[in-house]
């Protein structure tokens, strides 16, 4: 069974939530039975992949909502092509040579105009989450093409209980919260010299984007932020 990396899961125990490793193995039993009948999104070796991150180095995190639910396909140099989850267990994140999602082209859009670095011609946001950025989905699966539709098997729970542990044992960590998914993890966020930077969701449906995403400014504040406490900032670029 699929588990989660063991430095987190030393995490959840060290703040006393045992409870949260029996959920995910619970949910792990779910999405076994699911998997026989339909697609799981994103494969399961990359289902915890933004935990591969040491919970001592993380500087920041991004708080996504469910993985992205579709297939794409790639061109590869022999002009063949290839089918590719768009869902690579990144918030936001596609791997390189799918089409860059809106969302995703509005948050580089944001990062041009915060701290000018210009925007990458893919979505892979890997270097981010080398670099210290936590790239969390409060969901961390989705059945194929049907969005939201493994909100209810209990990884709010998970996620909750994940940043809950990292903000209790760590201070002084930057979250970006973007929109009212992201928003709902601000009660788990221990007061531990941490700092919240929050606005609407970079989506361009609804205009979400227009109402108070642009100009926000998280990346140059999430620098900020980290230069007042001493630590190191984080390079946002992406090439």
């Amino acid at each position: 069974m699929i588990k989660i990396p063991s430095l987190w899961a030393n995490l959840l125990l060290t703040a006393g939530k045992p409870e949260i490793l029996d959920a995910i193995a619970e949910i792990e039993s779910i999405l076994d039975g699911l998997s026989k009948q339909a697609v799981i999104l994103p494969t399961a070796d990359h289902r915890y992949r933004a935990l591969s991150i040491d919970p001592e180095k993380v500087r920041c995190v991004i708080v996504g909502q469910d993985p992205y639910h579709g297939i794409a396909e790639i061109c590869l140099e022999s002009g063949e092509t290839h089918s590719v989850p768009e869902a690579m267990g990144l918030s936001f994140s596609v791997p390189k040579g799918i089409k860059i999602p809106p969302s995703l082209r509005n948050i580089f859009k944001e990062l041009n105009q915060d701290v000018g670095y210009p925007a990458p011609d893919h979505g892979d946001l890997t270097a981010w989450a080398d670099r210290g950025v936590l790239l969390l989905n409060r969901m961390l699966s989705v059945q194929k093409d049907k969005p939201g539709s493994h909100s209810k098997l209990g990884w709010q729970q998970v996620t909750e209980a994940l940043v809950s542990a990292l903000s209790q044992q760590h201070s002084g960590i930057v979250f970006i919260l973007w929109g009212n998914h992201a928003k709902s993890v601000r009660p788990f966020i221990a007061n531990n010299e941490h700092t919240i930077i929050e606005s609407s969701h970079p989506s361009p449906i609804g205009g979400s984007c227009n109402k108070g995403f642009f100009g926000s400014r998280p990346f140059s504040r999430a620098n900020e932020a980290l230069a007042n406490l001493g630590k190191q900032t984080i390079d946002w670029s992406l090439s």
